[in-house]
Order: C-alpha cells, then sequence, then structure tokens
C-alpha cells in the first residue's frame, strides 16, 4: 500500500470526497473503490460495472477515476435499464437492426447493459472529458460489445457518425444534472445541461427519418411541468421509475418514442 492511500485509511470515502477538486480526478486503486462501497453502502461490492464484482474488473485492467466510481450507472440499475429497453423493442421485426446512441457516454456502462439485452445493436458514444475517455476506450477496449467511442461534444459531431435511416435508433440520454435536482420539486428536465428537450432536438434534426426510442434517465421525484413539455415531444412515452435506491434516491426511466410504438408497430410519416 502507498503512503497515499495509506493517508486515506482514516476518510470517509463518500461521494462528497470523491467528487471534491482534490479527488475527482484521482485513479482508484481496488481498495478504495471497495471502501467507498463500504463507507456509503455497506458494501464492498457496490461498484459493479461491465457484468463484473470490482476485484474482477480491477484485474483485468478496468480503471476509474474517483468521479466515474460515482457517476457511473451500476449494474444493476444499468440491466434493469438494458432489460425494459429489450422488452419494449421485443416486436420489432426479427431483422431490425438497432444504433444505440449515449451523448454522455462516461463509463460507458449505461451502453454496455442496453447492447447487452437488445439484439443486433452497436453502441456509438461521446465523452467531452479526454481523460475520461481515454481511460474508458482501454476500459471497453476488451469487452464482447460492439461500442465506439468518440472524443468530443455530440452537438458538433452527431452528423459526422449518422447511421443509415433504415436503422432503429435507441438515444440513452443522461446529462449532467447540474441544479437540476431540487429537493422540494424534484428533477426538472428544463435545466439539465443541455435540457432534455434542447437534446430531443438535436436528434431529430440529424434523424428526422429513424425509427427513435429515447430513454431519459430520471429520478423518483419529477418537476411536472417540465415531465408534461418531455413528453409532449414523443407519439409514445411511459415513465418507469425502479425500486432501488443509487446514493439514497430511487432513479428511472423515461421512455419515448418517434415514428414508431410499441403496441401499433412500425409508423409510417
Amino acid at each position: 500500500m502507498s503512503a497515499q492511500s495509506a493517508e486515506g485509511l482514516g476518510h470517509k470515502y463518500d461521494r462528497e470526497f470523491l467528487l471534491s477538486e482534490e479527488k475527482r480526478t484521482f485513479i482508484m486503486e481496488l481498495w478504495l473503490v471497495q471502501k467507498y462501497g463500504s463507507d456509503s453502502f455497506s458494501d464492498p461490492e457496490y461498484v459493479c460495472i461491465y457484468g463484473m464484482p470490482p476485484a474482477e474488473w480491477y484485474r483485468r485492467g478496468v480503471r476509474l477515476l474517483a468521479r466515474t466510481t460515482v457517476e457511473a450507472v451500476r449494474d444493476k440499475l444499468g440491466e434493469l435499464i438494458g432489460r425494459d429497453v429489450a422488452s419494449v423493442l421485443q416486436n420489432t421485426p426479427p431483422a431490425t437492426t438497432f444504433a444505440v446512441i449515449d451523448p454522455f457516454a462516461g463509463s460507458c456502462n449505461s451502453l454496455f447493459w442496453i447492447l447487452r439485452n437488445v439484439r443486433n445493436s452497436k453502441g456509438l458514444g461521446f465523452e467531452m472529458d479526454q481523460v475520461i475517455y481515454e481511460m474508458t476506450k482501454r476500459n471497453i477496449s476488451s469487452l464482447d460489445r460492439s461500442i465506439e467511442l468518440v472524443h468530443g461534444e455530440y452537438k458538433a459531431l452527431l452528423d459526422a457518425h449518422r447511421f443509415p435511416s433504415d436503422d432503429f435508433v435507441v438515444a440513452f440520454l443522461a446529462p449532467p444534472w447540474g441544479d437540476a435536482l431540487n429537493e422540494t420539486t424534484g428533477l426538472d428536465l428544463r435545466r439539465t445541461k443541455p435540457p432534455i428537450t434542447d437534446i430531443i432536438n438535436d436528434f431529430e434534426r440529424i434523424y428526422k427519418d429513424n425509427r427513435i426510442l429515447y430513454l431519459t434517465q430520471v429520478h423518483q421525484n419529477i418537476e411536472p411541468l417540465s415531465l408534461e413539455k418531455v413528453r409532449n415531444r414523443f407519439d409514445w412515452s411511459d415513465l418507469r421509475i425502479y425500486d432501488i435506491n443509487v446514493e439514497g434516491m430511487r432513479h428511472g426511466i423515461l421512455l419515448g418514442s418517434n415514428r414508431w410504438t410499441p403496441h401499433a408497430g412500425i409508423i409510417n410519416h
């Protein structure tokens, strides 16, 4: 154990500490990942990603920054999202190919689980942070999933990485919440960075002819007017809140589709 590691033994490794300016870009050792799980959730195995517990993914060369350790979608939530997506898409024609796009890819664990559950799928992620991009690029290189990770802002690069018009697009929208989450009024989807409707506008501009299923990561409490504004952008929508806690909160997804609905099949406009 290094002197720096020994120095951290007496500190509580929680969300606030790992997201501090001092620690957020620190590369986590295995014992620190496990300490974060133990200190925050009484579970040293809490940070499961890519279908592996901490000891296994660390042994295979996967590394996480402190901020990614906190912010990454862990396996339990990722699997629920992936299964829900698969269930919504189950009645699409067998030959359908799916392009799964994450504009805020981070660890790519959300992409991993959607691809794991959706047949005939390929993934595309965008990550602006250079360090996270390089680390995630190495992490996913050994995974058995087809993921292309691009460095840069999705808004500027989405058109240059366009999929064919006959691909079914699945867009996973999980932008930084910033100050969008209010303890009293809930998550305001108009105040995420960028706002959810702005992201939808970007996708609709590029993929105006594609069938699209949008997945927006949400909190158990959502500001009603902001939720209504987003749902009005879809032909069909469904809100699903999961019965698991993430950082003391119940999370879920808002599903929304355009030019297709799960009940009516393909819609031609």
